[in-house]
């Protein structure tokens, strides 16, 4: 089985300056230890992953995130498409932008989320997390001029992120992207290599991605180890570990992860709205979009669940997708379920969400059950997100 895993064309560079060796982990760490996205190795850490959370809170830390599924749109119908497939309209983004967008079923349940670059008015790029869409997206195109092709292999990607990122790429020689908005793009040019450019990120903070054809890695790398001579640091890559605490501390959903992804028992999926994601969702367009219909009525009847950030003060044993209990008057009363969960060596807490039945969404204390001792372990529940920088969508961004 591990020999189908692929190692990702970034995993040297993000790796250099720790002893992780990709050919050694492979074989002697168990699947606990890394996770598969689309077939390459997501380590929970390369080196220590509190190291690698303090670097981006504190400093600057990388993240490879060439595995992301790529579909290439083109064509005068293009952002009709879209248009369609996504439950906010994307034909009027501007251009040398990005946005956040929904994919749902026409029952309203999240299938996939992802970020889309929009190049001209004609050309779209689609990042998504790994799922194989082409069966939806033939479902849902009539269109004569549209063009879709997947370049997941062709771009390398390279997250930056942290309060230091901003001056790491003015390293790099990258003039003026302390300007860069957020979610705006850009090009620059690294040793003769054009490099795409967005201030987006997964983290919660200040943060850009850089994409780029795999002809260009030594340039970036090269660049990097500049940057980190100049500003005294030693860039680290950073793991699932820090992508989990820092993505919940943002309430940032994954879905497949935060919803069960299944669609076999409809009661452990999620639509927008039960996400709190309720604001991507745009009812007030003259179009049809997959899933308008029953999202409106949801968001007439309301939401079954809701999500709420848990933080839980207490080493413990327990696991995601265990129940969520409150005392309700002296009875104990399941409340929800806890979908994602992470241990924050940093806060000594665990860390994760809780989905709860609507009818319980004003409940600030409950509890879970050991799962070695059965012994109920208390726990708080909050709004999202957990964490809300101001330096985070700062422009000029800090150099």
């Amino acid at each position: 089985m591990t020999n189908n895993i692929k190692k990702s064309v970034l995993c040297d560079l993000v790796t250099r300056h720790s002893d992780f060796n990709f050919e050694q982990y492979i074989k002697t760490h168990t699947a606990d230890d890394y996770d598969t996205w689309n077939d390459y190795c997501l380590p929970m850490c390369y080196s220590d992953g509190e190291k690698e959370y303090q670097a981006i809170r504190n400093s600057c830390a990388i993240f490879d995130a060439s595995p992301m599924k790529k579909y290439r749109l083109r064509g005068a119908d293009a952002g009709a498409f879209l248009d369609r497939l996504l439950t906010s309209p994307m034909s009027n983004m501007p251009l040398m932008c990005s946005s956040y967008g929904l994919i749902c079923d026409e029952q309203g349940f999240l299938v996939d989320d992802g970020i889309l670059f929009r190049f001209a008015e004609d050309d779209y790029l689609f990042l998504i997390t790994e799922i194989d869409h082409d069966l939806h997206f033939a479902k849902n195109n009539d269109f004569t001029d549209l063009v879709i092709t997947e370049e997941t292999d062709s771009l390398a990607g390279l997250a930056i992120q942290g309060p230091k990122s901003c001056a790491v790429l003015n390293q790099f020689g990258f003039t003026g992207i302390e300007n860069l908005k957020p979610f705006e793009l850009t090009y620059f040019e690294l040793d003769g290599h054009q490099i795409l450019t967005g201030r987006v990120g997964f983290t919660g903070d200040l943060g850009y991605e850089i994409w780029f054809a795999p002809e260009a890695i030594g340039a970036v790398n090269k660049a990097l180890d500049k940057a980190d001579e100049a500003l005294g640091l030693k860039i680290p890559g950073y793991g699932l570990t820090a992508v989990q605490i820092c993505r919940i501390q943002a309430g940032m959903i994954v879905p497949g992860w935060d919803t069960a992804g299944e669609f076999v028992d409809l009661n452990n999926e999620r639509t927008p709205y039960e996400l709190t994601l309720g604001w991507n969702v745009k009812l007030d367009r003259e179009d049809a979009f997959v899933g308008k219909a029953a999202l409106a009525a949801q968001k007439s009847t309301g939401p079954r669940f809701r999500m709420k950030g848990i933080t839980i003060d207490k080493a413990c044993a327990i696991e995601e997708g265990q129940i969520l209990y409150a005392n309700i008057k002296d009875q104990r009363t399941a409340i929800g379920t806890l979908p994602s969960l992470i241990w924050n060596s940093h806060a000594n807490q665990w860390l994760g969400y809780a989905s709860l039945e609507t009818t319980f969404t004003d409940i600030l204390e409950g509890f879970v059950v050991d799962n070695e001792s059965d012994r109920p372990i208390a726990c708080q529940i909050q709004k999202l997100p957990f964490i809300n920088f101001e330096h985070r969508n700062q422009v000029p961004a800090a150099l």
